[in-house]
């Protein structure tokens, strides 16, 4: 089992049953809500099947057959990962889907989930079809649709187009970028730089090979990593 997992389920029983070294099944079986960071193999998850609240930060997860098993859940989170698909979702009978800072373009298989209230994918670099066909319908069915605004979400759509699989995304302090997965950073969800739309338009507007060095430099400048109000 990944150790982050285990670090996780330790975090929910050692309150109630003190530290065990391992636990039984009985125990496993009661664990229903887990947050989950930085794992990169999510095949322990299994060990808990009745969970029903499932948060993962900046884990290696690229289609939900890395999370099979969790026939209970209800409410999934995924920020700052790896996922590509949501091929599979309506295995679940699903309230709540939080994707942000993923590589998803397709939203299609959201409509296949009766029972969805809300759904989060901002900073994924959906399709054009998911963006005003599908998000529309899925928000005339009455459920809270949260995604990145036009703009943000066309930068997002540029960087994956010049071979940077970034996402670009507003905060309340000001707009930010963030490299999901674990393929660059060990703590995905930290270090994005803020840099406002303007400035990645001018960013964006350069060669192939200057967009890629400039943008990955952003990442090494100290002086981004607070609100330009802060500066």
């Amino acid at each position: 089992m990944d150790r982050k997992i285990e670090e996780a389920i330790a975090a929910e029983l050692e309150p109630e049953y003190g530290n065990q070294g391992s636990w039984k099944r009985s125990h496993l079986e009661t664990v229903v809500a887990l947050s989950v960071d930085h794992a990169r193999d999510l095949s322990g998850l299994s060990a808990c099947p009745n969970l029903e609240v499932l948060l993962l930060i900046g884990c290696e997860i690229s289609t939900l057959r890395d999370i099979d098993g969790l026939d209970s859940l209800v409410s999934l989170t995924v920020k700052d990962s790896e996922l590509k698909h949501l091929a599979g979702v309506q295995r679940w009978d699903l309230f709540s889907l939080r994707v942000q800072r993923n590589l998803i373009e397709d939203l299609a298989p959201l409509t296949e989930l009766p029972s969805l209230k809300r759904i989060d994918v901002t900073g994924n670099p959906i399709s054009r079809r998911s963006r005003v066909e599908v998000i529309p319908e899925l928000a005339s069915r009455g459920i809270d649709v949260t995604a990145s605004p036009e703009r943000e979400w066309q930068i997002t759509l540029r960087l994956h187009a010049a071979g940077l699989p970034y996402s670009y995304y507003r905060t309340s302090a000001g707009c930010r970028l963030g490299r999901p997965g674990l393929t660059f950073s060990d703590e995905p969800e930290a270090g994005h730089p803020f840099i406002e739309p303007d400035e990645m338009d001018v960013i964006l507007s350069g060669s192939l090979e200057s967009v890629r060095e400039n943008v990955r430099g952003l990442f090494e400048r100290e002086d981004l990593m607070r609100p330009a109000s802060e500066r």
